[in-house]
């Protein structure tokens, strides 16, 4: 847990001291992104619960809680968390840290993850899965957002929106998707692409609990 402790609280500073950089350059939700985005809307019943984990100034966010969802979102920055409450209203943040997530069974109908769980270690992994999977209706989905890398290694990256090198977890495809599948879940569909004018090559998974 000290290691954890450690990690959390180096990646909470970097993102607070520059959440506005962030949320200026990050002002809308990732376009490149809109065919997940839309798959993921697309499961959703009516009254939907949904948790944005990792949610940041909330621009993933704000989509859903106009779309009439209810939306959770959870963040490890204090800073994002007041940005994000102000940005949305009508939905509720809290400071969580994802490997700890204190919600009840089978609370949420949709988790979108975009982008967060780069800041997790590999090792780390199957503890947030069983978290997630924990709070998930058992016909509920999971969108998964982050780096590929040419191999599956914890790496020093520069982090677009704050312009600042940290440790984040790349994946191989396959590597990720068989440790979602060893824990619980089944892939919907695994999308490998590439943003115009991107750092990194990207990769979208979609999964129901098994």
């Amino acid at each position: 847990m000290d290691r954890i402790n450690k990690y959390n609280n180096k990646i909470a500073e970097i993102y607070g001291q520059k959440a506005q950089d962030f949320s200026d350059f990050f002002k809308n939700p990732h376009d490149f992104l809109d065919p997940d985005r839309k798959e993921f809307v697309g499961f959703m019943p009516k009254d939907a619960a949904i948790l944005d984990c990792g949610c940041g100034p909330g621009q993933d966010s704000e989509v859903f809680a106009t779309l009439g969802f209810h939306v959770t979102g959870i963040d490890l920055t204090s800073e994002f968390i007041e940005m994000a409450t102000k940005r949305v209203p009508n939905a509720r943040f809290l400071k969580m840290d994802m490997r700890a997530i204190n919600f009840p069974p089978e609370t949420f109908d949709g988790v979108w993850v975009a982008f967060s769980l780069l800041h997790i270690h590999k090792v780390d992994v199957p503890l947030v899965l069983a978290n997630l999977k924990r709070v998930m209706k058992p016909n509920g989905k999971i969108m998964i957002a982050l780096h590929r890398g040419p191999k599956t290694d914890w790496v020093k990256a520069n982090i677009s929106g704050i312009n600042h090198l940290c440790d984040v977890q790349k994946w191989v495809q396959a590597d990720l998707e068989q440790i979602i599948q060893e824990n619980g879940f089944t892939i919907e569909y695994s999308r490998p692409f590439e943003r115009p004018g991107g750092r990194f090559p990207l990769l979208s998974i979609m999964a129901t609990p098994k």
